[in-house]
């Protein structure tokens, strides 16, 4: 094996872990190992989240080598309890009260995440290996942010003899309503950190093309050391995949369900119901109380929630689908993103009812593919009108395939590749 195909991946969040961010380190390795890389990952043993998918430990590559160390980090659930809290309202004000005061002691203590305790382990393991294996190049995930703090540590012990490439799966300094949610000494100091990490990076990569241009007009000095590589589909994934008609007259969402203010449902529901456009809804994955209790009290008996789902059978049901359901956030933060389902959702080629912002690129994909209707969440007429249209003639939407070939996980990674092979 040659000294330039071995890489050590640095991955807080791998199978058995579940959800949605497991899927873009999992592929990398996937093809790096298919590639003739020999990787070695090092992650928690402790699991950091409570969703788990055992089917995703069979797309680990029996050649890679994963390290699994102890961890201080405190497992998340599987919804954001922050999100419930501020929807409460005055019901349970004491409990309200106290899970305030518990917010407060967690800005306090995990000021830039909970994983914060797997950082001493993971440094010190990841160490070790370099030493050990003469190991040149570095892959490290985030979120969570925490885990860039070991590239940190890494890079001033082994400076230039390291090559160590910080990929963002979310702008972390940049992430929607941050600054309105987080009291001042804890923005100032993700700020801190996350210009830390760019500084010591030798590589920044973003997921988006503005999100690395929001990044590059704050650091003006990033530019030639930043780049972009999108979320995508593995072709793999769809291989003898048969459909489920489970969802064959039905419209299907997969993902989480969280947000009442942003992202929520609501609109959606409100519409099918006062404009008796009342197909079956079904959710798979999570939701948290006060979403589930909005549903429930506007009595929408078209939604029904069926838990979390293994990621193939999440796609099995996304390709025998009626219509498949899109939600972004309706905030200026989420014009600029790409969610990881979008292109495996473009690739069931099944009708895509997608709600967010006014614009973004989103929006665009999905008009430029012709496989879906794009509508403002927040704006009850062009839900209703896009829903429509595609009860009218869903089979009029499916996107050619040969449209999004340069998302396929395959080709993302030798680009990812190309950024080691060229140093």
């Amino acid at each position: 094996m040659k000294a330039d195909k071995r890489i050590l991946m640095i991955v807080n969040e791998f199978p058995p872990t579940g959800e949605s961010g497991v899927q873009r380190p999992l592929k990398f390795l996937k093809y790096l190992a298919a590639d003739g890389w020999l990787c070695h990952v090092v992650t928690p043993k402790h699991l950091p989240k409570s969703v788990q998918d055992e089917s995703l430990c069979a797309e680990v590559p029996a050649s890679a080598i994963i390290h699994r160390t102890p961890s201080l980090g405190f497992r998340a659930k599987a919804v954001d309890k922050v999100a419930e809290l501020r929807f409460q309202g005055n019901r349970g004000k004491l409990k309200a009260t106290f899970m305030r005061f518990l917010m407060t002691l967690n800005h306090i203590i995990f000021p830039i995440d909970k994983q914060i305790g797997w950082v001493p382990f993971a440094f010190i393991h990841s160490w070790w290996l370099i030493r050990k294996h003469r190991i040149r190049n570095v892959y490290i995930t985030a979120f969570p942010f925490s885990a860039f703090l070991v590239g940190i540590l890494l890079k001033k012990c082994f400076k230039d003899r390291i090559f160590w490439v910080a990929d963002y799966r979310d702008a972390w300094q940049f992430q929607p309503i941050l600054e309105d949610v987080l009291p001042a000494f804890r923005w100032n100091i993700i700020r801190h950190w996350d210009k830390k990490v760019l500084e010591y990076c030798d590589r920044a990569v973003f997921v988006t093309p503005v999100t690395l241009d929001t990044y590059t007009k704050r650091y003006r000095w990033l530019k030639g050391r930043a780049c972009y590589i999108t979320n995508g589909y593995d072709e793999a994934d769809f291989q003898d995949l048969k459909a489920d008609p489970t969802a064959s007259d039905a419209m299907y969402y997969m993902g989480k369900l969280y947000d009442l203010e942003r992202g929520s449902i609501l609109p959606l529901l409100k519409v099918m119901k006062e404009k008796e456009l009342q197909l079956p809804l079904m959710h798979v994955g999570t939701i948290d109380k006060a979403t589930r209790a909005a549903i429930t009290k506007g009595r929408y008996d078209f939604y029904s929630y069926h838990g979390y789902v293994s990621h193939q059978k999440a796609l099995e049901l996304a390709l025998g689908a009626k219509i498949n359901l899109l939600l972004i956030n309706d905030d200026k933060e989420s014009e600029a993103v790409y969610t990881g389902k979008v292109f495996e959702l473009l690739r069931s080629q099944r009708p895509i009812l997608a709600l967010g912002p006014r614009r973004g690129v989103i929006k665009d994909l999905i008009e430029s593919t012709h496989s879906g209707e794009y509508a403002h969440l927040s704006n009850p007429g062009q839900i209703e009108t896009a829903l429509r249209k595609l009860l009218a003639a869903p089979e009029s939407y499916s996107c050619d395939l040969s449209e999004i070939r340069q998302y396929e996980r395959q080709h993302l990674t030798k680009r990812l590749a190309e950024l080691y092979e060229r140093h």
